[in-house]
């Protein structure tokens, strides 16, 4: 079996026999075919919304909030909305909508947009920590405060478009996630992020999930007039695409991708977890995510062995690879519900800790040589060789383990 990783994969040396019916991994789904005919019939028959046309009707700017590089592109997404745009002569400026995600450089841009659009139209990318480029307008039932991008006031019509799927902290990815912690500063994204510890912050959930129902509250304090969302499958492929008002049809979306990723909980005494390959395990950041899932599904005293090449580094800011070498699992999973020094580093460092506290087990991440070196010494193993981090989960475990696959599980839903 090859499971994904960065841009090659990597073979999994068990014979197939002992990880037959031992894999979960999302439900094969086709494509779609014209992808920008299928936006356009959406962007005449939204959910519950007006024909794109009409929103946009008597509007002289519109600002396309869209995702960055760590996501498929959009781009088929937006131009059938730019054409609209042009036809009725209002003025649209493309927003990287990237939270506290790493600047993307122009030669990034030109290749996540296309050159069609980035020649076209003026691209900015947000900043969240450019305290002069943000304005505060209150805060939420939560306390999370409302600080935002002001260039979302300086637009007539505000949209969004990306993807949607699973996320592990806010349920699914897409909508009101635009705007918080898309456009959010990042002393509101931090606040918000901290409700991920609280029950309910988990993937495939909506509703009774604090952080997103605390975004969603955010982002309904701000002009939000429309979405285009692709739901995409494992494959990054479109499998249909929902338009018009921004909380309705996310909901939709939401529950097609639901269907796509849910799999039944199944425990074994090693996981080998996957996040699918390069951008999803471009940096630790990224591939961390793949932990979530497999803490769900390996038994206590287990190991979880994360296959994430990581080619970029730690991927964040220097509080999460602070807190991975400087404290203990236990340490980290005490210090990160302190809200003064919670931060999205400290929240990484939180999802590696957690099932080595929680559950005893032992966690392994297969590497590049230089993310093997930096992890050395820290409560995370790191090798550099899928067959030594098995030899050595086989050595913990003692026994005849049981063994679980997780492909592409930076997106699966485990049912409980």
């Amino acid at each position: 079996m090859r499971l994904e990783y960065g841009k090659t994969g990597l073979d999994l040396p068990i014979p197939e026999k002992e990880v037959a019916g031992n894999v979960l991994k999302p439900k094969e789904i086709k494509s779609l075919g014209d992808i920008e005919k299928r936006v356009e019939e959406t962007l005449r028959q939204p959910i519950d919304s007006p024909p794109l046309d009409e929103v946009l009707r008597g509007k002289k700017t519109a600002l396309m909030l869209t995702v960055n590089h760590t996501r498929p592109s959009p781009s088929r997404l937006i131009r059938p909305i730019l054409r609209v745009c042009e036809q009725l002569g209002v003025k649209v400026t493309i927003c990287i909508a990237s939270g506290r995600h790493r600047q993307m450089s122009p030669e990034e841009i030109d290749v996540h947009l296309g050159r069609d659009l980035t020649r076209r139209y003026p691209v900015v990318h947000h900043d969240p920590f450019d305290q002069g480029a943000h304005v505060e307008i209150g805060s939420t039932s939560r306390g999370t405060p409302v600080i935002v991008n002001r260039i979302i006031f300086e637009h007539d019509c505000i949209m969004g478009a990306g993807i949607i799927e699973p996320s592990y902290l806010c349920g699914f990815t897409g909508g009101r996630k635009i705007l918080m912690p898309g456009v959010a500063f990042h002393r509101a994204i931090d606040w918000n992020h901290y409700f991920l510890l609280e029950k309910g912050a988990r993937a495939g959930v909506l509703d009774g999930n604090p952080l997103s129902e605390d975004a969603e509250e955010f982002a309904r304090k701000l002009p939000f007039h429309w979405i285009t969302y692709a739901v995409a499958g494992a494959e990054d492929q479109f499998v249909e695409i929902v338009s018009g008002n921004p909380y309705a049809a996310h909901r939709i979306g939401c529950d097609i991708s639901k269907k796509i990723y849910s799999v039944p909980l199944r425990q074994a005494d090693i996981v080998v977890s996957s996040p699918g390959g390069y951008p999803y395990d471009m940096d630790l950041v990224q591939g961390k995510k793949a932990v979530v899932p497999a803490q769900e599904t390996v038994k206590p005293g287990g190991v979880i062995i994360l296959t994430s090449e990581c080619e970029e580094g730690w991927g964040a800011e220097p509080t999460f690879e602070e807190w991975v070498k400087g404290y203990s699992p236990q340490e980290v999973v005490q210090k990160v519900r302190d809200r003064s020094q919670f931060t999205l580093g400290a929240h990484g460092a939180n999802i590696l800790a957690k099932p080595i506290v929680e559950k005893e087990v032992m966690l392994i991440v297969v590497t590049n040589p230089k993310m093997a070196g930096d992890l050395k010494g820290t409560y995370v193993q790191a090798v550099t060789d899928l067959r030594e981090a098995l030899e050595m989960a086989q050595e913990k475990i003692g026994k005849r383990p049981s063994f679980l696959v997780l492909r592409k599980s930076r997106r699966l839903i485990v049912e409980k």
